[in-house]
């Protein structure tokens, strides 16, 4: 189970790793302990620290490249550059809000290609209808972006969020992978 998070040099949020690694990490002065959890203790004869939940690296350790683009928030809202895909209007972070081109209701799944940025106006006005029912029509077909997009550098698979990590939430949550 990865529950470290791993900073790069300048404390941006880089991936996760077991607390082994985190542990060996430090161990080797490859990286310094940001945050621990104090009611997770590891003992040995020779110390005594707890659980290392935030590790910061002390130098680049290149990582492997994927093969998809993950299917998050953030990157949703990158690939319709940040607009509402019905009514085109430029969106704040906080009025995203995902829409699925074919409802749940009716079958829909969440994929690249029945997920979209819309306003809450459109949204609410789409309901669980399809865009054609609810008088709306998308401004471009959604796809699934190209891994060599150099806008979707930011790779981070996240399941849930720890509370050791809340001084990263705001680069975390949008980045915290959709159910499919």
């Amino acid at each position: 189970m990865s529950d470290t998070l791993v900073l790069d040099t300048q404390g941006y949020p880089v991936t996760f790793v077991s607390w082994q690694r985190a542990v060996n990490l430090q161990w080797q002065d490859r990286a310094v302990v940001v945050c621990e959890d104090a009611e997770r203790i590891l003992r040995s004869p020779s110390f005594e620290m707890g659980l290392p939940r935030v590790i910061k690296l002390r130098n680049h350790i290149s990582r492997k490249l994927r093969l998809k683009v993950p299917m998050t928030r953030r990157n949703i809202a990158i690939r319709d550059h940040s607009s509402c895909q019905y009514c085109g209007v430029l969106l704040e972070t906080r009025e995203y809000t995902i829409d699925h081109i074919v409802p749940r209701a009716r079958g829909g799944k969440s994929v690249w290609t029945n997920l979209v940025l819309a306003c809450v106006d459109c949204n609410k006005r789409k309901s669980d209808h399809t865009p054609p029912e609810a008088g709306l029509r998308l401004r471009q077909k959604p796809v699934e972006p190209n891994q060599f997009d150099p806008r979707f550098n930011f790779r981070l698979h996240i399941n849930t969020l720890r509370p050791e990590w809340s001084d990263y939430k705001a680069y975390l949550y949008w980045n915290v992978e959709l159910e499919k």
